[in-house]
This record gives structure tokens, C-alpha cells and sequence, in this order.
């Protein structure tokens, strides 16, 4: 009865979670109706993985180091940001890191129209909140798919995979049928794919980041819904061909840091493919060689010369410009703010008295993950990028190992893979502040670090050697009958 209870939880668990990946159908999740949404699945998917605890106790699944390192990092991204709530005197708030520049903002606010005696330590307290409602569902799931077994962890990345088909899909009806409107979403813009997104590039992070796990996929190194061990030569040639899909929405998308990450993404995934079929198998070449022809035919079809015209015109040393200076001024604030921080989500309201004429328009994100986590979290933003990468040093170490000692490829390391294409696009622009782009990297590499996906690639104890029975010198049943 224990182990019927442990697999529907299980199950149940898996399929909660996969339901944050419609989320992103909702302008990628960066609505408050989304983010309504994401909350209330958060609840759900906490409300079953207690039950799970409880129901399968001993828990079968441990946390691994890496999941231990992850969890501890977010949860002090919340209790930074819960920190930056607590309020003080506006005369003590004036003496903080970074805050006497506001001290006639502070005068003004301590006049009797509005009479504010007290100030939260945040520089903007509202946007704190919004951000710490954005981030639950992140450590949520960051603690739960540590608990799911191999089996429903597969089925979930499935639902990965094919949400991420069904977005290429729509982006290239974008560019196929610009008066379908059903398809092309107004809002997107039509000269380039974006799928169910508003921006391009966090279109692509979310492509980019399924790339791995669809190559792997189409190499046969595993299923994703049913029980096989080694996957149909039909099987793998239909995935080759989603990839493709996908490599081509990428592309279509015109994001060229996106392409960079996903492409670097791609061709590790690529590389270890071929490297891991020690004979060579034809049937896993042809599947990986047509899925890559079938890619850049339909790239140059949609967006590849765009994207190479892009690349080399002036934009691409313009935007390089841009975000060095963005980055320039981001490190002045981060200087200033230090160590307290400016407040996590603060970010567009205090950069704006280090933003100079020669950057335009107004900044609401850094383009820069990691500054802006340092700009808002100061000395605590250190400590957590230091676990971060922690968590990604150990995951990847015990991938590696897993590489070299097993016959297939882990899907794990394939979820590592998508995880590392949101880490570099993180470098670039601001994924992990989109909702359904943060729930879908947090998923991947907590996947990554689940121990019973990574074994999957060990080797399997060879069985042992069936020997016949020597019969000679037992006596005949005639002989030993008592009977006779």
C-alpha cells in the first residue's frame, strides 16, 4: 500500500510540476496573472512533495551535495530579499551604503502630505515584493525534483521537450503565415520568430536550453515515456527531426546571444553523442547527421543570413558598446551600494543616478544576471554566486564521472547542458528575471543533480555465467525411492 501511495505522489508530483511549463504560454510568464498562477502551482507542488516526504519515509532519494549547494543559494536570495523589507528611520536609512543620495527624496517623503518616519531598507520596496513572489516558485521546484524518481522525471523533461516543439513550431509559423494571427501573436512582432514570448532572446534562452536534452534524445541514449532501454530507429529519426524544428526557431529568433548559448549548448551535446558511440552505431550517425542537415536547411530557410548579416553589420559592436557601458555603470552602483546592496528587484530605480548620457532610454534590467544580483544584493550576491557555482562544479563532477563509467549518456547531463546555455545567455541579458525562462533553468538543473537520473548511465552488472548442472553422480529417482 506504501509503495502504491509513493508512485502515485510521485506521478502526481511530476505532473504538477509540468504544468509550470504553461506559464510560459502567458507572455513567458511575465504577467501578474502568470505569476497568480505559478504561485498557486507552487502551493500544489509543495503540498504533494510533504506528502511524498512523508508517505516514502526514509526518503528513497537523498539530496546530493550539488541540490544541497542550489537550495541553500535561492533561499538566500529570499531571505535577502525578505531582509530588504524590514524598516528603519529615515535618518538612519540615510546613513547606509549608497543612501545619502536621497536625502532629499527622504525630506520630502518625511513631510506631512505623506509622513514616512520609517523606510524599508530596499530602495524599492515593491518591486522586492514582486521579485520574492517570482522567486518561490524557483525554490520550490529547486526542492522537489530532487525527490521524483527516474521514471517520472524522464516523462517530466518529455513534457520539456515537447513544449519546446511547440514553441519552435510557432515561431515559425511567425515567418510562414504573418496573417495568421492565431499563430503569429501581435503582440511578437512578425520579422523574426518569438513564439509565445514578447523578446526575442528570452524566446531563444528557452530553445536554447531544450537543444541538449532533444540532441540526446535523437542519439538514442534514452526514452522519455516508455520503459525501452534502447530507443526505435523511427523513434530517434522523429526526435532528429523536432531538433531540428527547434535549431531552426533558434535561429529564426535572430537573438545572437542566444544563438551563441544554445549553439555552444548544442555542439557539446553533439560532441559527447559521437564520442559516447564507441562502435559507431549507423543507425545513431544517420539519425544525428540528418537531424544537423535537416537544421541548417531550414535556418538558412528562416533566419540564418539575417542573423550572419546582423552579426557582422555595425548593431553587433553597437549593442557590445551598450552593454559595456551598461556594465560600467552597474559596477559604480555596485561599489556604491556595497555590501548591503541596492535591494533585490531595485535594480531600474536606483541605476538611474549612475546612468550617464551616454547610455538612452530607460534601463529596468543590467543585461547582466550576476552584476545585478551583486548591484542588488551586495556581499550576500557574492555568497550566493559562490554557491551557484559550487552546486555547478560538483553536478558537473559527478556527471563527468558518470560519463566515463557508463555505456549511455545521462539524461541528467543533458539537463546540465541546458542549464549551462541559461547560465551563458545569463552573461549577456536577463533570463532569470523572466518567470517561465527562471522555472524551466531551475528545473533543468535540479534534474541534473537528482541522483537517480545521473546513475542511469552506469553500467549494469554483467549477469552471471550460466554453468551446466553435473548430473553424473546425483543418484536416479529409481534408486532413491523409498518405494521400491
Amino acid at each position: 500500500m506504501q509503495s502504491f501511495a509513493r508512485n502515485a505522489l510521485d506521478k502526481a508530483l511530476a505532473f504538477v510540476l509540468g504544468l509550470f511549463l504553461l506559464v510560459a504560454v502567458i507572455r513567458g510568464g511575465n504577467t501578474p496573472f502568470a505569476m497568480s498562477v505559478a504561485l498557486g502551482l507552487s502551493i500544489c507542488v509543495a503540498a504533494v512533495a510533504g506528502c511524498l516526504i512523508y508517505v516514502s519515509r526514509p526518503i528513497e532519494t537523498r539530496w546530493s551535495s550539488a541540490a544541497t549547494s542550489l537550495n541553500v543559494a535561492l533561499l538566500l536570495v529570499m531571505v535577502g530579499g525578505a531582509l530588504g523589507l524590514v524598516t528603519v528611520a529615515a535618518a538612519q536609512w540615510l546613513t547606509l551604503p549608497g543612501r545619502d543620495a536621497y536625502a532629499g527624496v527622504v525630506d520630502l517623503l518625511a513631510l506631512p502630505d505623506f509622513g514616512f518616519q520609517r523606510l524599508a531598507l530596499s530602495t524599492d520596496p515593491f518591486a522586492t515584493k514582486r521579485a520574492l513572489f517570482a522567486l518561490v516558485p524557483c525554490l520550490v521546484i529547486a526542492a522537489s525534483v530532487p525527490l521524483l524518481s527516474r521514471r517520472a522525471l524522464l516523462q517530466l523533461l518529455g513534457a520539456v521537450a515537447v513544449f519546446a516543439v511547440f514553441e519552435a513550431l510557432i515561431g515559425l509559423f511567425q515567418l510562414g503565415f504573418r496573417g495568421a494571427s492565431l499563430f503569429v501573436f501581435d503582440f511578437a512582432g512578425h520579422n523574426r520568430a518569438s513564439g509565445t514570448f514578447v523578446n526575442k532572446n528570452h524566446y531563444a534562452t528557452l530553445l536554447a536550453m531544450a537543444l541538449p536534452l532533444l540532441i540526446f534524445r535523437a542519439a538514442g541514449q534514452f526514452s522519455f515515456f516508455t520503459q525501452r532501454h534502447d530507443a526505435t530507429a523511427f523513434s530517434n529519426m522523429c526526435w532528429g527531426a523536432a531538433t531540428a524544428f527547434v535549431a531552426a526557431a533558434l535561429v529564426a529568433s535572430l537573438s545572437r546571444a542566444g544563438v551563441l548559448a544554445g549553439g555552444i549548448a548544442a555542439l557539446a551535446a553533439f560532441g559527447l553523442c559521437v564520442m559516447q558511440q564507441r562502435k559507431f552505431s549507423k543507425r545513431v550517425l544517420l539519425a544525428l547527421a540528418g537531424g544537423l542537415l535537416l537544421a541548417l536547411g531550414l535556418a538558412a530557410m528562416t533566419g540564418l543570413g539575417q542573423l550572419i548579416k546582423s552579426a557582422s553589420a555595425g548593431g553587433l559592436g553597437e549593442g557590445l558598446f551598450g552593454r559595456t557601458v551598461m556594465n560600467q555603470h552597474t559596477w559604480s552602483g555596485i561599489v556604491e551600494f556595497f555590501p548591503l546592496g541596492a535591494g533585490l528587484g531595485s535594480y531600474a530605480i536606483a541605476f538611474q543616478r549612475f546612468q550617464t548620457p551616454g547610455l538612452l532610454g530607460f534601463v529596468e534590467y543590467a543585461h547582466n544576471d550576476y552584476l545585478q544580483l551583486l548591484f542588488e544584493l551586495g556581499a550576500l550576491g557574492v555568497v550566493v554566486l559562490a554557491l551557484l557555482l559550487l552546486a555547478a562544479v560538483l553536478a558537473g563532477r559527478t556527471l563527468w564521472l558518470s560519463r566515463v563509467a557508463g555505456d549511455r549518456l545521462s539524461p541528467a547531463l543533458a539537463c546540465y547542458l541546458g542549464a549551462s546555455a541559461f547560465a551563458i545567455h545569463a552573461w549577456f541579458d536577463f533570463p532569470s528575471h523572466i518567470p517561465a525562462i527562471a522555472i524551466l533553468a531551475t528545473l533543468l538543473f535540479a534534474a541534473s543533480m537528482n541522483l537517480a537520473l545521473v546513475d542511469v548511465g552506469r553500467k549494469r552488472p554483467a549477469p552471471a555465467p550460466i554453468t551446466r548442472l553435473d548430473t553424473s553422480q546425483m543418484p536416479r529417482a529409481s534408486e532413491s525411492s523409498p518405494l521400491k
